[in-house]
């Protein structure tokens, strides 16, 4: 049960669930719908939402005031853990993947704007940045692993299964980054759901994300598969036709896409369907997991190739 009182019990319970939209792909008849995850309204959106739901019932409830977690520089993660400590005033010390502060950064910018503590480590410090390590240097705070990852985050993203049961379809399409998400899903998925990953990053394979299951005991009832081929080279790369598809899909669908998951997600679908894998008969959907403040740091770092992208 998720009790609090007072001014936290009425922030925890303002929550507005995304809608499950209809959208059509040129030229296609194959019922899809979007689960736009991008469109709740709470103290965090997005599939982190869910990630995050159970990790910060035990920090209110155990009286932790401090938060310690690490992403990228652009990370959605510390993005949404961001407006949910402001929200229940609770101190996030966001540890950041760099060789070198970037201040400029409008994803650094917004966690200092809200008085949040920046740790920057170059990559090999931050990959053995851990539990351990957070509990020496902050000790009482509590500690959630990159991308909210763990046995709580994959509880909550399990009840982003509730929002697609209704119109009982056929295939989930989800993007792969962390994985906790799609642990989340094929964890409530029933027999009658294929699951498909399309995985943002190279080196989310097969026995990648196996192990992730094995290691969180989710033993799961429906079917699963990864797409490989539309990461576009690697975590948050792209190319001209990846942003050609993006600013015709939102021009036709009025649906914003980021360049890192939902994107390439889309990409996938309209590639797939072209090529005959889906029946029409088939009932898909696509899970709008958000992220879009990440759109502001490609406008930033890519002003040319993103700046006309209007979502």
């Amino acid at each position: 049960m998720l009790n609090f009182t007072g001014e936290i019990a009425s922030c925890w319970r303002e929550f507005s669930p995304g809608p499950l939209q209809d959208f059509q792909l040129p030229d296609r008849s194959t019922s899809l719908k979007m689960l736009r995850l991008d469109l709740i309204r709470s103290w965090a959106s997005g599939n982190k939402y869910f990630k995050l739901k159970y990790v910060m019932h035990e920090a209110l409830s155990s009286g932790i005031q401090t938060i310690v977690s690490k992403g990228g520089m652009f990370s959605n993660h510390l993005a949404a853990l961001s407006e949910a400590c402001l929200s229940f005033n609770l101190h996030l010390v966001a540890v950041v993947r760099s060789y070198a502060p970037d201040e400029l950064n409008p994803s650094i910018q917004r966690l200092k704007a809200k008085g949040h503590e920046i740790i920057y480590l170059p990559p090999s410090d931050y990959r053995s940045f851990d539990t351990e390590e957070s509990a020496r240097l902050f000790p009482g705070a509590l500690f959630i692993p990159e991308g909210g990852l763990s046995e709580s985050g994959i509880r909550g993203t399990s009840e982003i299964m509730q929002g697609c049961l209704e119109c009982n379809p056929s295939h989930i399409v989800v993007a792969g980054g962390t994985m906790g998400t799609a642990c989340g899903i094929v964890a409530a998925a029933p027999t009658s759901v294929k699951v498909i990953i399309v995985r943002a990053w190279k080196g989310c394979t097969h026995s990648y994300f196996s192990e992730i299951l094995e290691r969180f005991s989710v033993h799961p009832a429906c079917t699963w598969d990864i797409w490989p081929d539309y990461h576009f080279g690697g975590f948050g790369k792209f190319n001209d036709q990846l942003i050609s598809f993006m600013s015709q899909f939102t021009q036709d669908t009025q649906i914003p896409l980021d360049p890192v998951y939902t994107g390439k997600v889309m990409y996938a679908m309209d590639d797939k369907m072209r090529s005959g894998f889906f029946n029409d008969s088939d009932s898909i959907i696509a899970l709008h997991t958000g992220g879009m403040q990440g759109l502001a740091g490609f406008k930033y770092r890519f002003p040319e190739e993103w700046g006309s992208y209007q979502p």
